[in-house]
């Protein structure tokens, strides 16, 4: 990545379940029960996720292919999960808004919540990377492969915070959608059904479009969705020190 000048590495996904009681309805201050992020140990930083598992005759997913900006707002809602942007009509990938509700809350019968953990790797003092370029995690979990050799449909979020140092960045490479909100407003939108695409964010430069200043610590939440049955990319590095709620 020429911004940042660090070579690449490719860390692992744990892929075990940990302990969740019901999530019913959960919102971002539920993730308290699991969130388990553990501290730098031989360069390893444990982050919790909730991937939601869903069927690929959900309207949204296995559907129209494409670039799809502006599918929600610019700021979370009042229960710290995205808004769908135009109630009244669909985008070129989704279906509406009730159907775009359903993407990262529990609703029986249309997905399965499934919680997991993330491993970040230190890449050089404070850079931290997870990467992985067949990110299948749930696979044969759920609902399943549904007839195909991977588990190709589904949502992830996070909700962490950190503390803002100037000179902070972030970036994210990957496929389909990726949402990550600072500080409750929108930072990247990478939405759509689409091949690999690409964004770096340095803090400093939109600091006063989130309302936030250096020596304070923010919300960070990551919202992401793999719809289609080609592949599946996750990359995200940072210098954040992305710490639980």
């Amino acid at each position: 990545m020429k911004q940042l000048n660090l070579i690449t590495l490719i860390a692992s996904l744990l892929v075990s379940p940990i302990s969740l009681a019901d999530t019913s309805n959960a919102s971002p201050q539920d993730y308290d029960e699991i969130c388990q992020c553990v501290d730098p140990y031989n360069g390893v930083r444990k982050i919790p996720v909730v991937i939601r598992d869903f069927k690929d005759s959900h309207p949204d997913f296995e559907n129209m292919i494409g670039t799809d900006r502006g599918i929600v707002k610019n700021e979370l809602g009042a229960d710290g999960r995205p808004v769908y942007a135009n109630p009244h009509t669909w985008t070129p990938t989704t279906h509406g808004e009730d159907s775009f509700n359903q993407w990262f809350r529990n609703v029986p019968n249309v997905n399965t919540a499934i919680p997991m953990q993330l491993e970040m790797v230190e890449l050089s003092p404070g850079f931290w990377e997870y990467s992985n370029s067949d990110f299948f995690p749930i696979n044969d979990m759920g609902f399943g492969n549904q007839g195909r050799d991977k588990n190709f449909h589904f949502t992830l979020e996070t909700h962490l915070k950190f503390f803002y140092v100037e000179g902070g960045s972030f970036s994210f490479k990957g496929d389909d959608d990726l949402w990550i909100f600072i500080n409750g407003k929108l930072a990247i939108d990478l939405g759509g059904v689409h091949s690999v695409q690409e964004k770096v964010v340095h803090l400093d430069d939109i600091a006063d479009e989130l309302g936030i200043e250096p020596g304070n610590t923010y919300s960070f939440d990551l919202f992401f969705a793999e719809r289609h049955t080609t592949e599946s990319n996750f990359k995200f590095q940072t210098t954040f020190e992305l710490q639980c709620l």
